[in-house]
């Protein structure tokens, strides 16, 4: 694989990117009227044929999809809604095509002896998303069906756009760097570049990630801290400070009643119900259980971390009142005082090279594999790197691109998407999968290279093992390879599971050097660190529980109507989860796009049922020497080769000889 087989980033146009597009769903057209047609199906002139058509959509749309995240353009941006709304189109009929639909179930039925273990999964996976496409609606229900999928698909784009946009059109200037005391120096002078690109003088903030984490967790001024919180606590809402049509209150209205509508339509109570079809967790019944017992594990342990910071607020900072946006400022200040750790000292022993060699050096030790980075300018922004991976045998296992650090008209987060996937092409020879690894950490400035923080770090670590996930499979299949047809309540398991190493001495020794002194990071410092691990623990947990549960129940919810569901939901939610009133600023709902437009509606739950998963596949590592070949060798091929070609379960049970447990993670977070 040559890196012409790589997208063309250098000559993308935008004016190209939908006439690709449709150019290639007509030719998907055709391909299956020809099928429709054809009495003798063989595995070759049908299922391959279509994964080959479908691959090469999804080879087009992937960089237009990825370009509209990272380098957000109103150009970008036209094209990819216009290509957004043929695809959502055409796969809506698809879904729905009876003809193709029945030449599916005859040709799995007549063959199903015949196949493969994978091929038989790629089938029953096949005939299942017809189903849940509605391909046995008919008249009315059926057109109801796909105007219903195509226009949520509009809906969730807008919600996302509206984020970035309302973010992108927030910024603060100061003249001197006085009302910044107590932030870091390269957080400052950030901002001070941000002012000199805008042909400011002094320093400019934003609502990037970065810049807003700097602020909550660092400026002394409180008045700065309140104003950067409530508007970003406010993006997208008619709360927000600068006016524009950006409010997400009526997108949010109109999915969830075009979310009831699709999954009545198909004979589902709720959205929830539908939801669980393609998950592990069987009823919304088992979610909701699975919720509130860890809700009742970390209340107590919550509440009792909130009194401590209250009253060290009071005590020694002099604050009376404790508002929101003195929560990660007041939580900073505590952790140096109680355990001597500084984010700023810490960050010193992170620089971003020596994280990324650490990274690659663990994944070798773990599963013998290679990372090498590879010299390239087709690539969509300088800071931008290529990378290839290679087997023990120097069998080319895949690529990817890292894009790691935040600037505007990128949208915040973190995330792993596909580039392409790995598949067995007509001619026997393998197509190696391709990743997008996107962060939002702060990039290097004149005097100072990039630091990541300790959060940082572990988030780096948990994309590279969604990445690994999409890259090591060996499965030969689009549909089940990488992370296609894994459940989405076990998805996060080799990410979470990733995350983990962060924490053990033996690996951080491996890449945590002082940037000046090329010191390890001292063992009193990561004592230090290591008593911060569950520092708050219980809050954490009780604000994820608090965002699934608000998920969850939202999509339980059964009226037709939904005006002002979310922020009903919300407020029941937080009368049992919320340790601190919400301000009448926060309209958290408005900018929640892991809900609303990023695949994770009823099914946020999942970051903490997956963790159940990756706490008890850690510790089969720890049980072993750790960094222990043997075990790593068997994840690999249990875990992370195998794709979605078996239920996440029973792929775990083949890894750890038995059913999760859920003391790991209890362990884990200090709640046992």
């Amino acid at each position: 694989m040559g890196q012409r087989s790589l997208p063309n980033f250098i000559k993308i146009k935008e004016e190209h990117m939908f006439s690709a597009i449709k150019y290639l769903v007509d030719e998907n057209k055709k391909l299956i009227k020809e099928i429709e047609k054809k009495d003798r199906l063989t595995w070759g002139n049908f299922i391959q044929k279509l994964e080959e058509s479908d691959d090469k959509i999804s080879k087009a749309w992937a960089p237009i999809r990825h370009l509209n995240s990272v380098m957000n353009s109103p150009k970008i941006r036209k094209q990819y809604e216009k290509s957004l709304n043929l695809l959502t189109s055409h796969y809506a009929k698809v879904g729905q095509n009876s003809k193709l639909y029945a030449k599916y179930e005859n040709f799995y039925n007549r063959h199903k002896n015949n196949l493969n273990q994978q091929q038989r999964k790629l089938l029953s996976d096949s005939l299942k998303g017809f189903r849940l496409s509605g391909v046995h609606l008919t008249g009315d229900d059926r057109k109801l069906f796909r105007n219903s999928q195509e226009k949520l698909a509009t809906l969730e784009s807008k919600f996302e756009q509206n984020i970035l946009d309302s973010s992108n059109s927030w910024e603060l200037n100061f003249k001197t760097k006085k009302p910044l005391k107590g932030m870091p120096n390269n957080a400052i002078e950030t901002a001070a570049e941000i002012a000199k690109s805008k042909k400011q003088s002094g320093y400019t903030l934003t609502l990037d990630q970065p810049c807003y984490m700097a602020v909550m967790t660092f400026a002394e001024d409180r008045t700065l801290r309140k104003k950067v919180y409530t508007s970003y606590a406010s993006r997208a809402s008619s709360e927000f400070p600068v006016k524009g049509k950006w409010d997400n209150t009526k997108i949010i209205e109109e999915i969830l009643e075009l979310r009831q509508l699709i999954s009545e339509i198909l004979g589902f109570q709720n959205y929830a119900e539908y939801s669980l079809a393609t998950k592990m967790a069987k009823t919304p019944g088992d979610v909701v259980k699975f919720l509130n017992d860890l809700k009742k594990k970390a209340i107590r342990k919550s509440r009792n971390e909130f009194l401590v910071l209250k009253k060290y607020a009071k005590n020694k900072l002099k604050m009376n009142k404790f508002e929101p946006w003195d929560l990660a400022y007041v939580a900073e200040k505590y952790k140096e005082d109680n355990f001597g750790v500084s984010q700023e000292e810490l960050k010193k022993y992170f620089p971003v090279e020596n994280v990324i060699n650490g990274l690659f050096q663990l994944v070798k030790n773990l599963y013998g594999i290679e990372v090498k980075r590879k010299n390239t300018k087709n690539v969509w922004h300088k800071d931008v790197r290529l990378y290839e991976i290679y087997d023990k045998s120097n069998q080319l296992r895949g690529k990817f691109y890292f894009d790691l650090y935040a600037r505007q008209q990128k949208r915040g987060g973190a995330w792993m998407d596909e580039c392409i996937q790995r598949r067995i092409k007509s001619n026997g020879s393998i197509q190696p999968p391709v990743a997008f690894i996107t962060c939002n950490s702060n990039p290097p400035t004149k005097t100072s290279p990039a630091f990541f923080t300790h959060y940082d770090v572990e988030t780096l670590f948990h994309e590279f093992g969604h990445g690994l996930q999409h890259m090591l499979t060996k499965i030969d299949y689009a549909g089940i390879s990488g992370i296609s047809g894994v459940e989405w309540d076990a998805v996060e398991l080799p990410s979470q599971f990733m995350e983990n190493w962060c924490w053990e001495k033996k690996v951080l020794d491996t890449f945590a050097f002082h940037y000046k002194t090329k010191q390890k990071l001292p063992n009193s410092l990561f004592k230090k660190l290591l008593a911060t691990k569950n520092y708050n623990s219980g809050m954490s947990l009780i604000r994820q529980i608090e965002f699934s549960l608000f998920d969850f129940i939202l999509h339980m919810d059964q009226t037709k109507n939904k005006r002002n569901l979310a922020d009903k939901v919300l407020k029941n939610v937080r009368k049992e989860t919320s340790l601190i009133p919400a301000h009448k600023s926060n309209k958290f709902q408005n900018s929640f796009a892991h809900i609303f437009a990023g695949g994770y509606a009823a099914g946020y739950y999942s970051y903490k049922w997956a963790e159940v998963l990756s706490a008890d596949a850690f510790m089969a590592f720890k049980e072993k020497k750790l960094v222990d070949r043997k075990v790593g060798d068997k994840f690999m091929k249990k875990i992370l080769e195998t794709g979605g070609s078996k239920p996440a379960l029973e792929l775990f049970v083949e890894f750890r000889g038995r059913e999760p447990k859920i003391e790991p993670l209890l362990e884990s977070l200090g709640l046992k």
